[in-house]
């Protein structure tokens, strides 16, 4: 890469920090260069540098003279990258500089993932401790986490004292002019059920498939009238087993506990005298599907057909998985008080899978309400236990509960309008945060996550757009001038 090609660019004491950021390898778990170039970059500014056993950095800057009294600010980005290119590109992310270049409005990559998530982050908090222009400012904390994008590692290894601020600016985010004030936290839930296959006679095979549903992420989409299709293939089966004896052979649905399932299938075993009424309870329930959600399925197949018989489950155990999959809530169980539109508690049924003797069906709960998410689970625990599976619950993350009255979210919505001349959007995200974790620290921590906008992150197509970036940096600077006011 050529040096300073974003060297023209304003406000340049950010772009030449980013600048050099993306010189650096810093993969998720492979931040080591990166932490070594910050220690020094501190040493070189007289700015307090240290690191706990993790890798997560605190740097620190006392307040300026007059302004001892300005509530403590902690600004937080995270170190690593996503690193993802095409299949052309022969960039070596361990020891090459990311090609970074200018396409008319926007800073993007040629051929690889740009990091602007986060390290457009990393620069600005950077630069705000070394702006010579910036003189009335409170004791300022940057904290700079490991591993954010392979499961928030730093944020949740990090121990209680790291830093002392009481208010953060997470820089985050990927799009100007909104305020995220928080975020969901969740815990799965593992239903096992134990099982023995069996050869029976007299019984004949069917084989039901759902697929082409449009799915989606079972946090930001969950509220979109999209169907499960573990919901659905329960439901057909359910519809199936009110009327006419089943046993279940095999049954394989969704991939991921994130991810809202698209595609379901079940190998199941009927009477032979009862083929007929089974197929047509199916053709029935099918045109009863096809008519309420076509027309947002619109790829949506539903398919039956007869297979060869095989080994079986006892329909006493084939009663418990239908029933578990039926009665497991999907969607949005409840919405944000404070925030229209947003959900607050909701569940996804993401995976079944058939092993060699047991099903093991898996649900993904999410809540910015930790006390409503418990109650939540309980309820889960107790729809297993209904049915004799052995339940395993993971622990809970934390949630970031939303908190629209907060005086230091007014201080920066103000002077977020005074910068750009229009009110930002504040709302939350029904999906993880750091945030999350670092709020468990302190219950009088008060954190706002904002953030330039940045296009396609994760992917070789990854950009920010220029202009973003100069109004973050006036507001990040507006409200380190303007804390004391809070």
């Amino acid at each position: 890469m050529v040096s300073g090609v974003l060297s023209e660019l304003e406000p340049r004491i950010v772009w030449s920090i980013f600048e050099e950021i993306t010189k650096i390898p810093r993969c998720s778990g492979k931040e080591q260069k990166l932490q070594e170039w910050i220690r020094k970059w501190a040493e070189e500014n007289g700015i307090a540098f240290k690191q706990d056993e993790v890798g997560n950095i605190l740097l620190t800057k006392e307040a300026a003279p007059g302004c001892e009294d300005y509530p403590t600010l902690v600004l937080q980005a995270h170190q690593d990258m996503v690193c993802e290119k095409t299949l052309e590109s022969p960039h070596n992310f361990e020891t090459d500089p990311i090609p970074v270049k200018i396409e008319g409005d926007r800073v993007t990559a040629d051929g690889t993932t740009l990091g602007a998530d986060d390290g457009i982050g990393i620069a600005i908090a950077l630069a705000t401790l070394i702006d010579p222009t910036l003189k009335r400012h409170g004791k300022l904390e940057v904290l700079l986490t490991v591993s954010e994008e392979t499961g928030l590692v730093g944020a949740i290894k990090m121990k209680k004292g790291f830093f002392t601020g009481k208010r953060m600016i997470n820089l985050d985010s990927e799009e100007l002019g909104v305020i995220i004030v928080g975020s969901a936290g969740g815990g799965g839930t593992r239903y096992t059920i134990p099982v023995e296959f069996e050869e029976v006679e007299g019984w004949k095979g069917v084989k039901l498939e759902i697929s082409g549903l449009l799915g989606g992420h079972s946090g930001v989409d969950i509220h979109l009238p999209r169907l499960n299709a573990n919901k659905l293939l329960g439901e057909g089966l359910k519809a199936v087993k009110e009327e006419v004896p089943l046993r279940i052979m095999h049954i394989e649905g969704g991939t991921r506990g994130n991810a809202i399932a698209r595609s379901a299938y079940c190998d199941f075993l009927i009477p032979e005298e009862k083929a007929g009424k089974a197929m047509e309870i199916l053709e029935k329930w099918r045109a009863e599907v096809e008519e309420k959600h076509r027309s947002v399925e619109r790829g949506m197949k539903i398919e039956f057909s007869e297979i060869p018989a095989g080994k079986a489950i006892s329909e006493e155990k084939t009663a418990s998985i239908i029933g578990i999959i039926t009665e497991v809530h999907q969607g949005p169980v409840s919405w944000s008080k404070e925030i229209e539109g947003l959900v607050e508690t909701s569940n996804n049924l993401g995976i079944v899978r058939t092993e060699e003797d047991k099903v093991v069906i898996s649900a993904s709960s999410r809540s910015s309400d930790m006390k409503e998410l418990a109650e939540f689970r309980a309820k889960l625990k107790a729809i297993g236990e209904k049915y004799g599976a052995k339940v395993d619950q993971s622990p809970a993350y934390p949630g970031w509960k939303a908190d629209v009255k907060s005086p230091f979210l007014k201080l920066v919505a103000r002077n977020y309008e005074k910068v750009m001349g229009k009110k930002p959007k504040i709302t939350a995200i029904h999906a993880g945060l750091e945030c999350g974790f670092l709020s468990r620290f302190d219950p009088e921590l008060k954190i706002v996550s904002i953030g330039p906008t940045v296009k396609y992150p994760h992917s070789p197509q990854e950009f920010v757009y220029i202009d973003s970036v100069g109004v973050l940096w006036k507001v990040v600077r507006a409200v380190v001038e303007e804390i004391g006011s809070e």
